[in-house]
């Protein structure tokens, strides 16, 4: 593999979406925040939420606090990830996710995570559900 990519983009991506949505899937608004808190770069990171950028830990967190739904339950078809040339990883996940009794919904979620010390935290986010105006 080519200098600056990271040869283990493939586990450590699989590892990231695993744990990401275990900390994100909780019922509680707070153990989410605090829980997905460590991922976040306090002024590097950019997240698109259904069309809405925030950018910045305490901007995405507010808008993960502001969610108002009460269950989830998410179904991951599959994510893939390839690497980029400055070590850092992209991130690709289509699943599906049903919230409270709304029906359920695909959705499209994408990260870039930037590699930090001895991790990586999440510089730049997309989620979108895929809806369609038919």
């Amino acid at each position: 593999m080519e200098q600056g990519f990271n040869p283990n983009f493939e586990a450590i991506g699989n590892a990231f979406v695993q744990h990401y949505y275990q900390k994100f899937d909780t019922v509680d608004a707070t153990a989410r925040t605090v829980g997905l808190q460590d991922l976040y770069d306090v002024a590097n990171s950019y997240m698109t939420f259904e069309g809405v950028q925030v950018k910045g830990r305490d901007a995405i967190l507010q808008k993960f606090g502001s969610l108002t739904f009460k269950t989830i339950q998410r179904g991951i078809t599959k994510s893939d990830c390839q690497p980029l040339a400055d070590g850092s990883i992209l991130v690709s996940v289509l699943g599906q996710l049903k919230t409270d009794e709304d029906p359920i919904q695909s959705y499209n979620h994408t990260f870039i995570l930037r590699p930090s010390a001895q991790s990586f935290f999440i510089a730049n986010e997309i989620f979108r559900l895929v809806l369609h105006n038919m």
